[in-house]
């Protein structure tokens, strides 16, 4: 429709700037470029819904080998039939992979945009003293760095304020205390909800590549043998369809369960 559409601007324009032209001649030149705007536009829409959307670099290597062993599969199938099916199952799991990668990417970018805002040099040498005593100070990358120091130093306060709650005797001082205990409190909590939900989100993108890889390595043990021999090609998908319906359901947990504040931030993912 937008490809149509500019093909009929273009032909108004074309129309303008001539100053009209013989009948047969304006209208094959009206349906030449409405035509060519219309299948520009239907293929820039195919390639668009095609797309792999914006996603961090490891994120957007896994889907890719998720794409080629889809491919894979396809061509076992077909070898396995002799039918060269649409499977649209394979579309529908790959799209499911990459929106959860999508959101994964968007998740973890807000919780790192959210520490790094958090942090001070006095909670990175800190975290640095706590990674040395662990030895893990040189496994960790810039966003595992900044995650677990920001995690720890809320870690921190809020132990650091329950200290003063214990200890303190003053009534005047008491509900001062209680509030910023609370509000610290319920910040911790919305980051390790946050973490959560990035934990699902990436768990299901594992179980997603588990299940591809368990289709393909069952597709090439059968295309090895007679085509008789090969079960219904509903049956071999069917663990796809049960992932995809897992993935639904993790989806709605996720969106059932109310975002907490955190400061001015919250849970934003997109469906």
């Amino acid at each position: 429709m937008l490809g149509a559409a500019a093909g009929v601007l273009t032909s108004a324009g074309w129309l303008l700037i001539t100053g009209g032209a013989g009948f047969g001649a304006t209208l094959l030149t009206i349906l030449a470029l409405v035509g060519l705007g219309t299948v520009g536009g239907a293929a820039g829409g195919w390639f668009w819904a095609r797309r792999t959307p914006p996603m961090l670099p490891h994120y957007r290597e896994q889907h890719l080998r998720l794409r080629q062993m889809a491919q894979q599969i396809r061509s076992n199938l077909q070898q396995m039939t002799g039918v060269k099916g649409a499977y649209p199952e394979l579309d529908e799991i790959l799209a499911k992979d990459a929106d959860l990668r999508r959101k994964a990417t968007q998740l973890r970018l807000q919780i790192e945009r959210q520490a790094r805002r958090g942090l001070s040099w006095q909670d990175h040498l800190s975290a640095a003293l706590n990674a040395l005593r662990e030895g893990a100070l040189g496994s960790l990358n810039r966003a595992e760095w900044t995650w677990r120091a920001y995690r720890a130093k809320l870690e921190r306060e809020v132990n650091a304020l329950g200290r003063k709650l214990e200890q303190n005797h003053d009534a005047v001082m008491e509900n001062t205390l209680q509030r910023a205990y609370r509000q610290k409190a319920r910040e911790l909590a919305s980051f390790r909800n946050l973490e959560r939900t990035l934990q699902t989100l990436e768990n299901e993108s594992v179980m997603i590549t588990a299940s591809v890889e368990n289709l393909l390595m069952e597709t090439i043990r059968l295309s090895a043998a007679p085509r008789s021999a090969a079960p219904r090609t509903d049956a071999l998908l069917e663990p796809l369809r049960e992932q995809i319906r897992a993935y639904e359901q993790a989806i709605d947990e996720i969106y059932r369960t109310p975002p907490q504040e955190t400061g001015d931030e919250t849970l934003h993912l997109q469906r």
